[in-house]
C-alpha cells in the first residue's frame, strides 16, 4: 500500500528539542512515498533504477540483496520503502525496519536503515550502508527521510556500516542536528590489488617475514597432498555445492570452540542460499575453492562489485597440526588469483581479527551510528548504565 507524506502533513509523533530546525521549505518538492513489504515486486525496478544512477551504491544495497532479505525476513519484520521524488523524478530510495530490543528493563524501540533489525542469531550484517540518492540531492532527500521519521515512535535511529561521507553529514549536520549520536567506526582491511599488480610482487612475497613463513610452511605440507589448486566455482551447481562444504567447516570449527556459528539451519541460511541463487551467474558472488590435490584446505565466500573483492564469510579444513594455517593459505591463494584476474581490491570487510591487519596494509572507515530521542526511557538508561559503572569502579 503506498501513502505519500507531503510537507504539509504536521508533525504526529513528537514536538521535541530539534523540531526548531525543521524548515519544511527545504522539503516542500520532495515529497516521500511509502510502500510495504508487500509492494517489493513493484518497486524492484524503481530499486535497480536509483542503484544505477546513485554514487552510493554497494553490494549490500543491490537490489539482489533486497530481493532475497524480503522474500525472507519481509513477512516477518514488514519493512517500509522509502522512494523520495523531485519534480516527478525519484531521487532517493532506502528500507526502514523497526525492532523492539530490550535494554535493562526496557523495551527500546529501534528503527534502521536498509536491511536489519533482525533477530541477534539472525543478523544479515549490513555493511557499505547508505541511502540510495541520486548525486547532489543529498540534502533534500536527508531532510526529507527526518520528516517522515518525525511521524513514527521510536527511541533510536540506526545506520550500520555508513560510509563516512555526504549522506552522514547531511543527517548529523542538517537533519538531525539536535539529537545526541553514538558513533562507532570500525575498520575494514583491504589489499590494493592494482598497487600490487603494478608493482611486479606476487602478493606472498608483499607480507611480513612472520606472515610468509607461515604460509609457505603450510604450503610445502599441502603440497605433499597434492597440486595446490584455485577455483571459482564456474556455476550455480557447483556454487551451491561449495556453499554447502564451507557451511559445514564454518559450523564444525565454531561449534566445537563452543560457539555457535553463522551459518547453522534458520533464516539467515536461508537467505545467503536465495541470494546465491539470485547473484552467481551474474558473477556479483564467487564461491571460491583453494584444494591440495582432493582434500579442501578452505572455501571462501565473495561478494563481487565494480572491480572490488569483498570477502564475507569462510570454512577451513582444519587439521590437528597446528602449525597448519589454512585460512592464511586460502586468502593468500585468493588473492594471487584476483591479482591475475585483474581485480582492483580485496576487502575483508570490517572487524578487528589480527589476520586481517596481517594480510592487508591499507583500511578505510565504516560508521555504525545511533540517533538517540530524548526522553525519560532514555535518560532512565543512562543513568542506569552510570550506576553500573560506578558499582563496577567499586570491586
Amino acid at each position: 500500500m503506498r501513502k505519500v507524506l507531503t510537507p504539509a502533513e504536521p508533525n504526529v509523533a513528537w514536538d521535541g528539542p530539534g523540531d526548531q530546525h525543521f524548515d519544511s521549505n527545504l522539503n516542500a518538492s520532495v515529497p516521500v512515498s511509502v510502500y510495504g513489504a508487500e509492494d517489493w515486486p513493484a518497486i524492484a525496478s524503481v530499486w535497480s533504477e536509483l542503484e544505477g544512477m546513485s554514487p552510493y551504491g554497494s553490494f549490500y544495497l543491490s537490489a539482489d540483496w533486497a530481493a532475497a532479505w524480503m522474500e525472507v525476513f519481509g513477512k516477518l519484520l514488514r519493512p517500509q520503502i522509502l522512494v523520495f521524488e523531485q519534480n516527478s523524478a525519484k531521487i532517493g530510495i532506502c528500507l526502514l525496519t523497526s525492532s523492539v530490543e530490550q535494554r535493562g528493563p526496557f523495551g527500546i524501540r529501534r528503527i534502521y536503515l536498509n536491511t536489519g533489525g533482525e533477530r541477534v542469531a539472525e543478523r544479515t550484517m549490513m555493511e557499505f550502508n547508505n541511502v540510495l540518492c541520486c548525486p547532489g540531492k543529498e540534502d533534500a532527500v536527508a531532510r526529507a527521510l527526518w520528516r517522515y521519521l518525525r511521524t513514527r515512535d521510536w527511541d533510536e535511529f540506526a545506520i550500520q556500516g555508513i560510509i563516512p561521507g555526504p549522506i552522514l553529514t547531511a543527517l548529523e549536520a542538517n537533519a538531525l542536528p539536535k539529537l545526541p549520536a553514538s558513533v562507532r567506526i570500525h575498520s575494514t582491511y583491504y589489499v590494493d590489488l592494482d598497487q600490487l599488480r603494478q608493482s611486479g610482487l606476487c602478493y606472498l612475497d608483499s607480507l611480513s617475514s612472520n606472515t610468509r613463513s607461515q604460509i609457505r610452511r603450510s604450503l610445502r605440507y599441502y603440497s605433499g597432498r597434492g597440486e595446490i589448486k584455485v577455483e571459482i566455482a564456474p556455476d550455480v551447481q557447483t556454487a551451491e555445492k561449495y556453499f554447502a562444504e564451507m557451511c559445514r567447516m564454518h559450523q564444525s570449527t565454531w561449534l566445537a570452540r563452543g560457539v555457535e556459528g553463522a551459518f547453522g539451519p534458520g533464516r539467515r541460511l536461508e537467505f545467503h542460499n536465495r541470494l546465491i541463487g539470485k547473484t552467481y551467474e551474474k558473477g556479483t558472488t564467487h564461491l571460491l575453492r583453494v584444494a591440495a590435490g582432493e582434500e579442501t584446505i578452505g572455501i571462501l565466500y565473495n561478494f563481487v562489485q565494480g572491480g572490488k573483492i569483498y570477502f564475507f564469510q569462510s570454512g577451513f579444513n582444519y587439521a590437528r597440526d597446528r602449525r597448519l594455517h589454512p585460512g592464511l593459505v586460502t586468502h593468500c591463494s585468493a588473492i594471487q588469483r584476483y591479482i591475475e584476474m585483474g581485480f582492483n581490491e580485496y576487502d575483508f570487510l570490517a572487524g578487528d581479527a589480527r589476520y586481517k591487519a596481517s594480510l592487508a596494509k591499507h583500511s578505510k572507515p565504516l560508521a555504525w551510528v545511533v540517533f538517540a530521542r530524548p526522553g525519560i526511557k532514555r535518560a532512565s538508561i543512562e543513568l542506569l548504565r552510570v550506576i553500573k559503572r560506578r558499582v563496577k569502579s567499586l570491586w
